[in-house]
């Protein structure tokens, strides 16, 4: 296991001592899950936006080199050109 020493302000400190004291377990046990918890939800973000991503993926004119989509296109088509170019690298 890794040690990671990290600077928290006081208040939280007592917030972190107080979930310690009152879950019978360490700090750095409630530190580990809040990390764990945060981090799956991240993933589950990124996963969930990578699903939507996928489902426009071919659908739209591809942008233009400067990264502006092609001329012609409709305005909400042009907005979600340039989200799926940004995202889509």
């Amino acid at each position: 296991m890794h040690v990671l020493t990290v600077k928290i302000p006081d208040e939280l400190d007592t917030a972190l001592q107080a979930a310690s004291r009152s879950r019978g377990v360490s700090r750095s046990a409630v530190v580990r899950e809040a990390l764990a918890q945060a981090l799956g939800r991240q993933a589950d973000q990124a996963a969930t936006a990578e699903r939507w991503l996928a489902q426009w993926r071919g659908r739209l004119p591809p942008p233009s080199a400067a990264g502006r989509p092609q001329a012609g296109a409709k305005p909400q088509d042009e907005r979600l050109a340039r989200i799926l170019a940004k995202h889509l690298r």
